[in-house]
């Protein structure tokens, strides 16, 4: 069975792609306005790789500088040179920083600085503070998901604290967001849709012992403090997803979600979900997992399909310990992969809600033009990006009539700084659909292009096909086996 689409569809996903870039193109943002600023900043770096980097560092290491001498000397250290090829009167700036007023100054307008920019990704350091961008979010017509930052937690003292922290926002949440007028149905009968308040779990944040050599007794302990949170889910009447993490954490994590939710008392809990990550090699057998599970349960599941965010941690892992690299090694792989599972998770539509987690525009129009093929309607799917980084191509699938959904972290700076710097890397990243979306809509052609499997991938000739059947219609995919 080949891969490839037919060019009837492939015709209509690009047409629908393109009218889609046409719809970015007009966005422009306000000078006064924070993002504005924050793109002209997004431009510089990507003409200066080491501006780029360097400026991260310091981004990165902010938190831990508690003088305006230590900002002011990492200020010079890391932009100094960078500045000066910028413009000579960057470079003076810079310099300011080494007078005595100039490290008070520079410490105000960086600290100042990084933390407004944290605010464009992260909506509150809690959950009652991010109550004013939510609404604000379902009032302009998008669904959410809230997360809280944290992962790999280092003692059960900060598991429980994490716990704690989750079931206080489904209180929050729970008591504050259904009573608005904006809580009331985006898109009445879409299953996505059947509460306004919306969680993502990282399973990894709530037990300190979490790993392969303790995989057991992590499903235990995850499965006891994960069915405390649905418990109050359910009470509440929220919806929760539970993320996927590394390779090395997924097992359990999938295991957890089975035991949870294939339990009696969560059997009847509408549309838990599942996250899959399409640059790994496993991603076709974890979704046919995931499928057998959904028809074992007697109930659908959610599964948000992404691309993927720990491809870099990954790589160093598997060559500190010489082990085969479990990911795609190439884009182009990841990308049709998604657009592969894509295709399994709508001819799957009674067992699965899908929801397609991505800011690649391809990617997206291949999911909505698949889904028309297939005769389902926008209530059977969802759109899912990145809260911050993505409003204007939200904004575009809302428009054409599909339920977008925001994935928004909430935290505090210091635990918030890594998820800020990998969103700035994906931001001005050389292959970041974001860049070419808004700096170089003359690459359409480019981005719209079918992806193919540029390496090897027959990984899931052996697994069962039980859960990838499609019913009857034009151009059925059945496959053999892509943020």
């Amino acid at each position: 069975m080949t891969d490839a689409i037919d060019s009837g569809l492939n015709n209509q996903i690009i047409s629908f792609g393109r009218g889609v870039f046409a719809d970015l193109g007009d966005v422009e943002e306000s000078p006064f306005s924070i993002r504005y600023w924050n793109s002209r900043l997004m431009q510089w770096s990507m003409s200066m790789p080491d501006f780029k980097v360097n400026l991260f560092r310091l981004v990165d290491v902010l938190p831990t500088l508690k003088t305006p001498e230590a900002v002011g000397e990492h200020v010079r250290q890391y932009l100094t040179g960078a500045a000066n090829r910028l413009h000579p009167s960057m470079g003076w700036i810079v310099g300011l920083s080494d007078s005595a007023i100039g490290k008070v100054l520079t410490n105000f307008l960086v600290s100042h600085g990084v933390r407004q920019m944290a605010g464009l990704f992260i909506a509150g350091s809690s959950p009652r503070e991010a109550l004013k961008a939510l609404r604000r979010m379902r009032r302009n017509g998008y669904c959410f998901t809230v997360d809280l930052l944290g992962e790999f937690c280092v003692c059960e003292q900060e598991a429980l604290d994490y716990q704690a922290r989750y079931l206080d926002a489904l209180e929050t949440f729970g008591s504050t967001i259904p009573g608005w007028r904006e809580g009331a149905p985006l898109m009445p009968g879409h299953p996505g849709e059947s509460s306004p308040v919306c969680i993502s779990v990282k399973l990894s944040a709530l037990y300190s012992q979490t790993g392969a050599l303790n995989f057991r007794r992590s499903v235990d302990v995850l499965s006891d403090r994960l069915s405390e949170i649905a418990r109050a889910a359910q009470k509440r009447g929220a919806l929760v997803y539970v993320d996927a993490e590394d390779s090395g954490n997924n097992p359990i994590i999938y295991e957890t979600f089975k035991r949870v939710f294939g339990s009696p008392e969560f059997a009847s809990m509408p549309y838990p979900g599942i996250v899959i990550q399409a640059y790994s090699k496993s991603a076709e057998a974890r979704v046919a997992e995931m499928l057998q599970f959904a028809r074992a349960r007697g109930a659908p599941i959610a599964i948000r399909l992404v691309k993927g965010a720990y491809w870099d941690f990954e790589r160093v892992i598997s060559a500190q310990n010489d082990w085969e690299f479990p990911l795609w090694t190439q884009k182009e792989s990841s990308d049709a992969c998604f657009e592969r599972l894509s295709r399994i998770l709508l001819d799957n539509a009674e067992l699965c809600l899908p929801a397609f987690g991505s800011h690649n525009i391809r990617s997206l129009s291949h999911a909505c033009c698949y889904a028309e093929q297939r005769g389902l309607t926008p209530k059977d799917f969802e759109i899912q990006v990145l809260y911050g980084m993505a409003e204007p191509i939200a904004q575009a699938f809302k428009s054409r009539g599909y339920l977008t959904r925001m994935y928004v972290p909430l935290g505090d700076l210091l635990p918030g700084m890594g998820y800020l710097v990998r969103r700035l890397l994906e931001n001005t990243s050389n292959e970041s659909f974001l860049r070419h979306t808004f700096f170089e809509a003359e690459e359409v052609s480019s981005l719209l292009r079918e992806p193919h499997f540029s390496e090897p991938h027959d990984l899931a000739e052996d697994q069962p096909r039980a859960a990838f059947a499609a019913p009857e219609g034009p151009e059925s995919v059945v496959v053999n086996l892509d943020y």
